[in-house]
């Protein structure tokens, strides 16, 4: 079997994707942690031991907490902010690792982009999940007083995240050069919202395994609902046996940007 080298479009910097899905690993990473020390209902104790290459800041756990019921509180992190040492900021999510994650996933009824007007139509489970992680995420970053380049990526469920995360950093920080690379995004918005986002004109890169079904979701149309893609699709071939493999972050997607002359394994 052979698959097809990775063909990346102008503008779009390997490295900085390489850097990027590394990143988002990181926050993977950081879940694992949280659940190995036990504490899912006491955020303030939780320790996150982060990386720390030689001149990297890191910002704290990025919450989300969602409340369903007056009694439960669901919190657990989602990605953080980090500053390069070359004072490049990047904002991080990962994607899905919880039943309340899934729970998003498919809460797909669109709603209204709620802060600002004539946006479009965004898909409610993923706009409720930014929501409740908005302040923090906008915190992080400003703490690491940004003064660069801004970068903003995810896998999976985190794209949607760091997609509506770019419409918030372009309104703080207008005079910044920001870029989104994003790992097996689902789609967001309807069409209106992708149109408002396209015509921002912010360099968004989505990696694509076409053999992965997470990109395929929502449906394009489905009972009268219209979702689309943001950004510019990289695609790439990877028929791996079961959609977990397809999907994964580490074993698929950085696999191939490892190997863009192969971006399959086994190949």
């Amino acid at each position: 079997m052979s698959s097809l080298p990775l063909y990346f479009p102008a503008g779009y910097d390997r490295e900085q994707a390489l850097r990027c899905a590394v990143l988002v690993g990181h926050a993977y990473d950081m879940h694992s942690q949280w659940h190995r020390q036990g504490s899912p209902s006491r955020p303030r104790a939780f320790a996150w031991a982060a990386p720390v290459p030689a001149g990297w800041q890191f910002s704290a756990p990025i919450w989300s907490v969602l409340s369903g019921l007056p009694y439960l509180s669901e919190a657990e992190p989602f990605g953080f902010a980090a500053r390069d040492p070359q004072g490049a900021v990047y904002l991080v999510f990962r994607g899905t690792d919880t039943l309340p994650d899934w729970r998003d996933d498919f809460a797909a009824d669109p709603s209204h982009y709620p802060w600002q007007q004539r946006v479009g139509l965004i898909h409610d489970g993923f706009l409720k999940l930014y929501r409740s992680l908005r302040q923090h995420a906008l915190q992080a970053l400003d703490d690491l007083r940004p003064g660069g380049a801004l970068l903003t990526c995810g896998h999976s469920l985190g794209c949607s995240l760091s997609t509506l995360a770019v419409l918030d950093i372009r309104e703080q920080w207008p005079d910044q050069p920001l870029e989104q690379y994003n790992f097996a995004s689902p789609r967001l918005g309807d069409p209106a919202f992708a149109a408002f986002y396209n015509a921002l004109r912010i360099p968004t890169y989505r990696l694509v395994n076409d053999s992965d079904e997470v990109p395929q979701t929502p449906p394009a149309a489905r009972r009268g609902r219209y979702f689309q893609h943001v950004g510019w699709p990289v695609t790439f071939s990877a028929s791996y046996p079961g959609e977990a493999l397809a999907h994964s972050l580490a074993d698929c997607y950085l696999y191939a940007l490892e190997h863009p002359d192969a971006p399959m394994r086994g190949c």
